[in-house]
């Protein structure tokens, strides 16, 4: 057989290229699949943009965390070649909406905690403390959204359950520091450009920073598992 032929196996020196490739050929579905991602994230979107935290929130973590587990399980199916289409996304949703909405609402708290204390910048003196809670509530924050990046996709990928989706994503968060701190930095650049580029990115930069994690989890779970 051609070694041309032959499929690069997912690891450290293949894992950006193989997932362009995944991109690219499959840019119509994953186009479609952020398009889904987007609109059911309408809902907690206007109720923030409106000033209404709180329900915002809630209705976040109801919408938005079960959207992005479905958005993984589309974008499991395209990294791995199968055929697939976007009904995998819709049969997600509820498949793992409960376990989903668990992750969601880790992170209301903290949320609003930060949402509560930012008008107190403006006074004239802002005092110590608020200084050293929005400090700690960041820092709270940046670690849960690194346990995300390996909790959703673990939930999809081993259809494990809450508590032991966040154990393992522990594990592999700080045993993969770099692999982790590229994806929150992909994050944090991606969630700029939309910003300050257009909000129009919105519909497809998500799905492509979810095709970096499902992708990621898969080979750094691998590894972990064939080094035992």
């Amino acid at each position: 057989m051609s070694s041309k032929n032959i499929t690069p196996t997912l690891g450290q020196r293949t894992y950006v290229r193989l997932t362009l490739v995944s991109l690219w050929e499959n840019l119509p579905l994953m186009l479609l699949a952020g398009l889904v991602f987007s609109l059911l994230c309408v809902p907690a979107s206007l109720l923030f943009l409106v000033g209404l935290f709180t329900p915002a929130l809630i209705v976040g973590a109801l919408t938005i965390a079960p959207a992005c587990a479905a958005l993984l399980a589309q974008e499991n199916e395209i990294v791995r070649d199968v055929k697939t289409n976007i009904g995998t996304m819709f049969r997600a949703l509820p498949r793992f909406w409960t376990r989903s909405v668990g992750l969601g609402l880790l992170g209301c708290f903290p949320l609003l905690v930060a949402l509560l204390t930012l008008p107190m910048l403006s006074l004239p003196q802002v005092p110590l403390v608020v200084w050293l809670g929005l400090g700690a509530d960041a820092l709270g924050l940046l670690i849960l959204t690194a346990l995300y990046l390996y909790a959703f996709p673990l939930l999809v990928l081993h259809d494990m359950s809450v508590s032991m989706a966040l154990r393992n994503a522990l594990i592999l968060a700080s045993r993969r520091i770099w692999n982790t701190l590229g994806l929150l930095g992909m994050g944090i650049l991606f969630a700029l450009t939309s910003a300050y580029v257009s909000p129009a990115l919105l519909f497809i930069l998500p799905a492509v920073w979810g095709l970096f994690i499902i992708n990621n989890c898969r080979m750094v779970a691998a590894e972990e598992l064939a080094g035992e």
